[in-house]
């Protein structure tokens, strides 16, 4: 049993059957009105509540995913016990440093499906919203400027305010959102008919710091290993 999850020709199978599960997915997705809530609520909780004949692709797709990265860490470790006297040492981690940032990314998309959470409201001047039973946000003030009869730039100041009057303010305009306590405040557009409003999206991923730590050490992994081929093919 050890032999074949260490195996490379099980990761290839794996990918294999991945591919066909998530291209099979992509066709009928569009055709299935189950999936338009898939991107306002955690993966795992949509699976609980969708039906199954919709969804037995993405949960096979998951459990791929599980035995991937299974296999992934026990091929690095049985990798590294045999090369460990081997004299390039460097040459013979950076395989598995690479494996290293996948796993982190895949534990990224774990903690994300479990607990993230995509919320939307409409807020004009002076409203507010209840982010969690202790503290609520206002949306201030709507700024913006037009030419030629066209919005060419946006941004919203909004009022974080705790049970215990602490007050928070910040300025938050597209691909600058503001982070409250691991909660992304995005202004995602506004409209200034019949009054001015905002459509604000509040925005939580835990997976969000797991995911860049894995995207640097794969990318570290990725240089060395690079950069030590190279090395060798020039000498």
């Amino acid at each position: 049993m050890l032999s074949i999850l260490k195996s490379i020709k099980t990761a290839n199978i794996l990918l294999a059957v991945l591919m066909s599960l998530l291209i099979f997915g992509a066709i009928i997705m569009p055709a299935a009105p189950a999936f338009q809530e898939i991107n306002t609520t955690s993966l795992f909780r949509w699976l609980k509540d969708a039906p199954i004949s919709v969804s037995w692709w993405l949960i096979s797709a998951v459990g791929v995913l599980a035995i991937l990265v299974l296999n992934t860490v026990v091929c690095s470790i049985d990798s590294i016990i045999k090369k460990l006297e081997g004299r390039k040492w460097l040459l013979t981690i950076a395989p598995q440093i690479i494996h290293t940032g996948f796993a982190f990314i895949m534990l990224a998309h774990l903690l994300s499906s479990i607990w993230s959470s995509h919320q939307f409201a409409v807020m004009r001047e002076g409203q507010g919203v209840m982010v969690n039973q202790k503290t609520a946000l206002y949306l201030d003030t709507i700024n913006y400027k037009r030419d030629s009869g066209f919005i060419t730039s946006m941004s919203a100041e909004i009022l974080y305010l705790s049970e215990k009057g602490r007050k928070r303010r910040s300025v938050i305009s597209p691909n600058h959102p503001y982070i409250y306590n691991g909660m992304g405040v995005y202004l995602k557009k506004i409209s200034l008919t019949p009054f001015p409003q905002a459509l604000i999206e509040f925005s939580y991923d835990p997976g969000a710091p797991w995911a860049l730590a894995g995207g640097i050490i794969f990318l570290t992994g990725s240089v060395i290993l690079t950069a030590l081929k190279l090395r060798d093919k020039s000498v």
